[in-house]
This record gives structure tokens, sequence and C-alpha cells, in this order.
């Protein structure tokens, strides 16, 4: 034995002449590790998915609204058309392993709440566009939702049963980007959403002055009446009501587009004119005076 080896250390013996090899454990192959995607990574992935829908409507909306006398009914039609064929979009590429153009850009993806490397079908795809909704009308805390569930999971996802996972890995300039171009976005989407529906010449505006303009026309047409029936025209609005038909539905109409301040009905023997204020933010003023006067 050797002097400088311990007395009491274990001695391996090894067979030479055995032909059969040495066993050698390997460690059991680990699930890949699921990287959830953060809210702001989704919310500019919808963002862009949804201006790739409404972005081409507000231009047509815009466009139909200078060059033809649309109601609101119209617009809310057109509104509510624009925002069905979004919810189909995202529907028909968030399953069966499609990705939308937003989280292609971004780099995420919509996959299975049960296996997260699984794609959903199209009712869960379906479910959970919708539920963009319902996230939204909860004044946004749909959203937030995913800064307390351990999944990053949103209302959306509870409701189509789904998670968004990261496609790749990004690096801090990437992320930084994404939070940069997320933040663009939303004050891009906030100006539009204002010169559409507040600012002067847009479309919502628009309509409300066209409606008010028609309800001059239509008491227009009533002091016509008024005046082949009794001979001359009237101040007095309750009578002009009363010769509508349906007095009841036409001073609804008269409360629903005009404000109440500043209407005036002013008459002299052979003419008369008409001056109210429509129900649009900067309440712009309507007149009315017969084409024979004009």
């Amino acid at each position: 034995m050797p002097e400088n080896m311990p007395e009491n250390m274990p001695e391996t013996r090894i067979n030479v002449f055995n032909d059969s090899p040495a066993r050698v454990q390997t460690p059991a192959p680990q699930a890949p590790q699921v990287e959830y995607a953060s809210l702001m990574e989704r919310f500019v992935a919808l963002l862009i998915d949804y201006g790739l829908i409404m972005i081409p409507g507000q231009v047509i909306l815009m466009l139909a609204t200078r060059n033809m006398e649309l109601e609101m009914a119209h617009i809310y039609a057109l509104t509510g058309l624009l925002n069905a064929v979004f919810v189909l979009y995202m529907a028909v590429f968030s399953c069966g392993g499609r990705v939308p153009l937003g989280k292609k850009l971004v780099g995420i993806a919509v996959a299975s709440a049960d296996d997260p490397e699984a794609p959903i079908g199209f009712m869960r795809a379906l479910l959970r566009s919708v539920g963009y909704y319902f996230s939204a009308g909860l004044l946004m805390c749909g959203f937030l939702m995913a800064f307390f569930e351990e999944r990053k999971r949103a209302l959306e996802d509870f409701m189509g049963r789904s998670v968004v996972v990261r496609l790749r890995p990004k690096g801090i300039m990437e992320t930084v980007a994404i939070t940069l171009t997320g933040l663009a976005i939303i004050a891009a989407y906030a100006g539009v959403f204002y010169s559409q529906t507040f600012a002067k010449g847009s479309a919502v505006q628009l309509a409300y002055i066209d409606r008010a303009q028609k309800t001059l026309e239509d008491l227009s047409l009533l002091q016509e009446i008024h005046r082949s029936q009794y001979g001359y025209f009237t101040n007095d609005l309750q009578r002009l009501v009363l010769l509508s038909g349906d007095p009841v539905q036409f001073q609804r109409d008269i409360q629903r587009t005009l404000d109440r301040r500043g209407f005036k009905l002013g008459v002299s023997r052979n003419t008369y004119k008409i001056i109210a204020r429509a129900k649009d933010t900067r309440h712009t003023q309507v007149v009315f005076i017969p084409y024979r006067d004009r």
C-alpha cells in the first residue's frame, strides 16, 4: 500500500475484462421554459392589429362624411361593422398556430392555457377576441388583471382559456423600443380619437350639425303648411309641433337634435327665419331661411 494512502479509503475495483459498457446516468430532459408576454408587449401588438382595421375604416368614414349626408345611425353602423371585422380577424389569426400581424411584429403569440406549446381553436379564439371589449368596458381593468396573475393573463385570456407567450427572447434594446412604440401609438390613437370625435369638422360633430339642420328644414316645411292652412307664418313652436302628425315624436326629435338655448323663430308677413344651435361640442349655430329669400 502506498505510504500516503489513507487507511480508511474505500477501494473501488473495476473488472477490465467485462465487455458490457458502464452505465452512464443521463439527466431527464427538461420541459422548455415558457416566457409569458408582458402587458406592454401585448398592448403594443393589440394597438397595431386594431389600427390595421380601424385606420382604413376611419379614413373611409371621414371621406364618406364629407361627400355624403350621413346620419348618426350610419356612423354607428359603420363603426360596429369595423369592430366586427376586427373581432373576426383576431379570431381567425389567433387560432390554429396563426399569429396576427401585431403579435408577429412584437414576437408573441396566443397559446392554450392547458398546454402553452399548443394553439387554441377558433371558438376559444372568438371568445377571446370578444373579451377585448369586456376588458375595455370595465375601465381597462380587464387588461390590468395581467399585472396580478401569475401567467400574466388578462380577462380575455380567461374567457378563451389562453395565455400569451413570447416567441423569442428579447434584449434590453428591443424591450425599450417596444415600450417607446407603445407610448407613441397610444398618443397617436388619442389624437385620432379626439380629431374624429370632438374636433371641428370631425365625422361625429358634422353629424350632429347635419341632424340639427334637418330639424330646421322640417320646421320650415311645417311653417309652409301653417301658412297654407291659416294664412300666416307663426312664431309659436307648439303650433308647428301639432301640425307634424306625431307631436310627441317630433318634440323628442327637437330635443334630441337642438340645444334648448339659442332657439329663435322669427316671422314677418311674408317670410320667416329659424335660428338654433346644434348639440355638437361647439354648439354650432344653424340657420334656415326660405329658399325664395336667399
